[in-house]
């Protein structure tokens, strides 16, 4: 059983991360997850891009990209591998590698504009639903390479809606924790409260309210014993829970969100709750969804 999905904690065991490139400015936050991930993990990167299904003139983006992992690699003491494959669709070029290399996890970056109808492309959720193993979607804004981009994690956001998603996210930003990049970083449990615009709905104040806070805290008490990581509680409340979220972190200058997911099944347009997209979409701090198989 993956370490992400387990019932009790365990840290992460990882041997081989896989990493698609497409040729985007926005990769470099997805690049930067995987090599942190892979070295608290003692894992191996796999790099992964399809020349054919890339135009030409990303291909410079693309050997920029590398070039970065390489030295954020040489400077982790992480291990890696590139692989370039021609006249395949993308999406199958992933699943076979991830499987004929035995990976443990893919880590995928999608960029986001309002040119963009859908947070993720095609191949993002086609891999994200045949996948076997646990997918990494990282979302970003970055839109050029002219930026001196920082690797430190100062603070990561956790949104707690009480499922068993939280556990999923709570896992990865644990792992990021104890990576180079995070280690000084501040873990924030935001704890989440949605109050409709109806009528009989309870109040903030009420004894229901108080005791949904009561069982947070408790479990965020529980978790601290079981990682020897520290998280801090907040709390927030609203009928417009994802705006106010993305408001929160604006103000905390948080620098990553971690989101937990299940497939959802239907149409493939349905994906992502409405939630994660609406978070992953109009954010522009980095987010990171994952999905389990």
């Amino acid at each position: 059983m993956s370490f992400l999905c387990a019932k009790e904690w365990t840290e992460p065991k990882m041997t081989r991360i896989l990493v698609p490139l497409q040729g985007f400015p926005g990769e470099v936050n997805g690049i930067q997850f995987a090599f942190n991930l892979a070295e608290k993990s003692k894992a191996k990167v796999s790099l992964l891009h399809c020349r054919e299904r890339i135009r030409r003139s990303k291909l410079k983006d693309v050997d920029r990209l590398i070039d970065y992992s390489i030295k954020l690699a040489e400077s982790l003491n992480v291990a890696y591998d590139e692989e370039k494959v021609k006249r395949v669709r993308a999406s199958d070029a992933i699943l076979k590698s991830s499987t004929e290399e035995a990976c443990d996890l893919i880590v995928m970056s999608v960029a986001y504009t309002l040119g963009h109808k859908r947070l993720l492309g095609s191949t993002a959720r086609r891999v994200a639903r045949k996948s076997t193993i646990p997918v990494i979607i990282v979302a970003s804004w970055l839109e050029d390479f002219s930026k001196d981009y920082k690797t430190d994690l100062n603070k990561i956001l956790l949104p707690i809606r009480s499922t068993s998603k939280d556990q999923v996210a709570l896992r990865l930003a644990a792992a990021l924790k104890n990576s180079s990049a995070g280690k000084n970083a501040e873990l924030i449990a935001l704890n989440l409260t949605h109050y409709p615009a109806v009528k009989n709905s309870a109040p903030l104040g009420s004894p229901e309210i108080k005791v949904q806070r009561e069982v947070f805290m408790d479990d965020i008490s529980i978790f601290s014993e079981q990682t020897g990581l520290t998280l801090t509680p907040k709390h927030l409340a609203g009928q417009n829970i994802d705006e106010e979220t993305i408001e929160f972190a604006e103000k905390e200058q948080v620098d990553l969100i971690v989101l937990g997911a299940h497939r959802k099944p239907g149409r493939i347009g349905r994906f992502l709750g409405s939630f994660s997209e609406k978070i992953a979409s109009k954010s522009k701090k980095a987010v990171i969804i994952t999905f389990v198989p």
